[in-house]
């Protein structure tokens, strides 16, 4: 058994199926170098008339039935030749007709040069079988292995919504033999190796073969339709209601120093009450991941989502970069993409200030992330944790449902800052938040926050309301016509703060 049929048997516990066998690989350009072509694929079609570079076929991973292309390094370095390509296109053709999830593990030295353009520009039909496939709101997961290189690598390797590598592989467009002898620099390794590409947010996580079947299986629990709550879940679906407003007059200024407590839940307790497994979405695939956002695949009780929102570091919410809202837009895009319902969170200091995240396009980027949660047909729901700060919270307060904590808030900046703009110093912060209608009840009377949430004694127990509330309020948005709750939702965000609007009759224009 080769070395790829091991690997495929242990991925899918014996279950692979191959087909596509029939395509297989000619001399188109009767090419040659120090061997003819030929001669070279005599020799390795001697024992497998029907070998090739990819393996393609029928599998099940997790008790899910899946497409599965896998790359044989063993046949010409695992190239794309015309026939390779063919059968990567028709795999994912397949999936598409047959709606299947694609797993695909990618490890190749790029395209075949021994068959020179035709083969080149046959890395074309894979991007529009995979465009097909992701159009018709499908799953595909890339995993890379050493090497993963080349038109292979940029092809299909790192086209799916969530790419993985093993340990130490080598990924980059051009190999360091190609890039030392034409420019004559050395290529580190370890800048190309996956534990960088991680680092920069070109890979979303760093999977070791030996857990990659369960890794997979735990996500396609989640994003695959149907797939109902996780085995042995411990805690039921909510019931009846346990959401409560809290009865206290509650002072503004008492709510912004606490939404700055340590003790506050967070996007990672939320989930961790909602006992659901997190599988992260890494990076802005520009080479940057700024940890200050979360953003991943999990359950609210047993409601399959996409959530993102601010991590708490030093018990602060996170300021974030450029970076980080296209990453939210990746986010976006993947939900919508799946057909996932999408859950944000607010927990932030305001955007990064200074000339170097403003020149990084900060305004566009969080713009841009505001025009695509008004324009998703998917159910969003967005939860006000803590802090409201800035054009880093309005980048995800546009929802169909908005779940505020009772002592969180949202202003346009900070009241130290408006104080300081206002006064030239601080000490007017409390009058600010008193006169700014940041906080929930104002909220609430002003059509902006749906649900206000009383903070219980601890982080978990207030975490586990949260988790209920955000399942109910995803269930609720669920239930419309995706058309009809775009239309609900631009209408809302339409009318917010209308009431306060005065409308003159405009003097007549002047005769020419």
């Amino acid at each position: 058994m080769s070395e790829t049929d091991t690997f495929l048997a242990k991925l899918t516990g014996g279950s692979f199926r191959e087909w596509s066998r029939e395509v297989v690989t000619t001399d188109p350009l009767a090419f040659s170098d120090r061997h003819a072509y030929a001669v070279r694929l005599a020799a390795l079609q001697a024992d497998d008339p029907l070998a090739e570079a990819v393996k393609v076929g029928f599998a099940g991973i997790g008790g899910h039935e899946v497409a599965v292309i896998c790359s044989d390094y063993g046949f010409v370095a695992g190239t794309l030749g015309i026939a390779a390509a063919e059968r990567v296109a028709r795999a994912f053709v397949v999936a598409t007709a047959a709606r299947r999830p694609v797993v695909g593990i990618c490890r190749s030295g790029g395209t075949r040069m021994q068959e020179g353009t035709p083969a080149f520009v046959k890395m074309l039909s894979i991007g529009a079988a995979i465009s097909e496939h992701r159009e018709a709101g499908l799953a595909f997961l890339s995993y890379l292995m050493h090497p993963a290189m080349g038109g292979a690598l940029a092809a299909w390797g790192t086209q799916g919504q969530l790419v993985w590598a093993s340990p130490g592989t080598s990924i980059s467009v051009t190999g360091p033999r190609v890039v030392e002898a034409v420019t004559g620099e050395t290529v580190p390794l370890h800048e190309i190796a996956s534990e960088a590409a991680l680092e920069r947010g070109l890979i979303d996580d760093i999977v070791h073969p030996d857990v990659l079947a369960p890794r997979i299986a735990e996500w396609l629990d989640i994003v695959v339709a149907g797939g109902g709550p996780p085995a042995g879940s411990s805690r039921p679906p909510a019931g009846s209601p346990r959401v409560v407003a809290s009865q206290e007059q509650l002072d503004p200024w008492r709510s912004v120093l606490r939404s700055r407590a340590q003790d506050r839940p967070s996007i990672e307790s939320v989930i961790e009450a909602a006992d659901s497994p997190l599988i992260e979405i890494r990076g802005d695939r520009a080479g940057e991941d700024d940890r200050g956002l979360l953003a991943g695949f999990a359950r609210f009780r047993g409601v399959p989502a996409v959530a993102l929102g601010f991590r708490r570091p030093e018990g602060r919410g996170a300021e974030v970069s450029p970076a980080g809202y296209r990453k939210a837009q990746r986010a976006v895009s993947i939900a919508d993409e799946l057909d996932l319902p999408l859950v944000s969170f607010i927990d932030t200091r305001g955007a990064g200030v200074g000339a170097e995240v403003e020149a990084a396009g900060l305004a566009h980027a969080v713009g841009t992330l505001i025009r695509e949660l008004l324009g998703v047909r998917i159910p969003t729901v967005s939860v006000l944790v803590g802090e409201g700060s800035g054009a880093g919270a309005i980048a995800l307060v546009a929802a169909d449902a908005m779940i505020a904590l009772e002592h969180a808030w949202l202003a346009p900046i900070a009241p130290e800052a408006a104080s300081a703009i206002l006064f030239r110093d601080t000490e007017a912060a409390a009058q600010m938040a008193r006169g700014q209608a940041a906080d929930v009840e104002a909220l609430r009377s002003e059509g902006i926050v749906d649900t206000v949430v009383a903070e219980g004694p601890t982080v978990a127990q207030t975490s586990a309301t949260l988790a209920d509330a955000v399942a109910r309020a995803l269930r609720t948005a669920s239930s419309m016509p995706p058309d009809e709750r775009l239309l609900t939702r631009r209408a809302a965000i339409r009318s917010l703060a209308r009431q306060h609007l005065t409308i003159r009759e405009a003097p007549p224009l002047p005769d020419r």
